[in-house]
């Protein structure tokens, strides 16, 4: 059956707003329904709202709503306390692009569940219950809603092992002590799970290792932010695997030339520029500074050869004789160019 909007009556009363595409087109299976309702609201209200009111529009605590616009930080669709967005636009390689393989990514589209159904949940599977009763005690606070809800879907809905589920919660309080305060949610859990069932994370060794990983890229990533002017204090789990490439492939020389050049060349910090030069260097198989010089001295060299050509055809001999055409014209004799 097909459906259509009617385009006059009672839903139109109040006014319309604008939706972006991406909403439809990737979020309506990425996001949940509260995550999407969230941002429906700020939409409506030109942009901007408070955690308080979407709170008060959706019937949830504060605390909640924050956790919930924290999947919209991660991915760059919203700011937090008045801080400025500068996207930056860097074009697509297509000569990188890669095909499309199956993901096994979490898609957020679990069921949502009701106090009830995490309590029967919790009484038919022993395993939700211990991950339960131990997350409390990482976290060290009983856990509100949408955690339980997390956890139990993560195991049960997701098919995650609940001893790696414990993990990442045990590394999500390390990283919100470290900022002493609760500045990473749910989001960010999910966000943790969600790249480790792409990556085939399934036993404790594998999640060990990709917790060393993850430490070593928040080291790497405070150097290069202080160097680069980055005023994040973390990185989103991308920026982390970003960095983190870029130390396999690189020295930290290498990267500081590619953000010094960054630095010449754009007028805020931009660290998809960083990456994109670094690619660039990878697959001209450019390995060390006296690689990068002699690229920059080639580079320097060809522009001014080109520079030179312009300049030879704009000086060089005309095809045709000015003194002729002049006498010409002065006895009115035909003009033949």
């Amino acid at each position: 059956m097909d459906y259509s909007v009617v385009p006059i009556g009672g839903i139109w009363a109040n006014g319309a707003f604008n939706v972006p595409l991406a909403v439809v087109d990737k979020y309506i299976k990425l996001a949940s329904e509260y995550q999407l309702k969230a941002l429906l609201i700020m939409l409506s209200a030109n942009g901007k709202s408070s955690s308080a009111e979407i709170a008060k529009r959706l019937g949830i605590t504060a605390t909640d709503a924050e956790e919930i616009m924290e999947f919209w930080i991660e991915e760059g669709a919203v700011v937090a306390d008045g801080k400025d967005s500068k996207p930056v636009f860097v074009p697509i390689q297509k000569e990188e692009a890669k095909a499309e393989k199956p993901s096994k990514r979490i898609q957020i589209t679990a069921p949502v569940l009701t106090p009830k159904d995490i309590v029967d949940a919790v009484q038919e599977n022993e395993e939700i219950a211990d991950l339960l009763n131990e997350s409390q005690v990482v976290l060290g606070r009983t856990l509100s809603h949408n955690e339980r809800e997390m956890l139990v879907n993560m195991v049960d809905f997701y098919g995650m092992k609940s001893e790696i589920v414990l993990m990442i919660m045990q590394y999500w309080r390390s990283v919100n002590e470290k900022e002493n305060s609760r500045t990473k949610g749910i989001a960010y859990v999910l966000k943790i799970a969600q790249n480790w069932l792409d990556d085939g994370i399934d036993s404790i060794e594998a999640a060990e290792e990709k917790l060393m990983q993850l430490e070593k890229s928040n080291k790497l990533w405070k150097e290069i932010a202080a160097l680069a002017g980055i005023e994040h204090k973390k990185p989103t789990i991308r920026q982390g695997e970003m960095v983190l490439g870029w130390h396999n492939d690189f020295s930290f020389d290498m990267i500081s030339a590619a953000i010094e050049q960054m630095k010449e060349n754009t007028s805020a910090p931009s660290l998809p520029y960083v990456d994109k030069i670094l690619r660039s260097w990878k697959k001209k198989g450019i390995k060390n500074l006296s690689d990068v010089e002699k690229e920059s001295r080639e580079f320097e060299k060809s522009k001014a050869e080109k520079k030179g050509k312009k300049d030879d055809k704009i000086e060089g001999t005309p095809s045709y004789n000015l003194n002729e055409i002049m006498e010409n014209a002065r006895n009115n004799t035909d003009i033949k160019f």
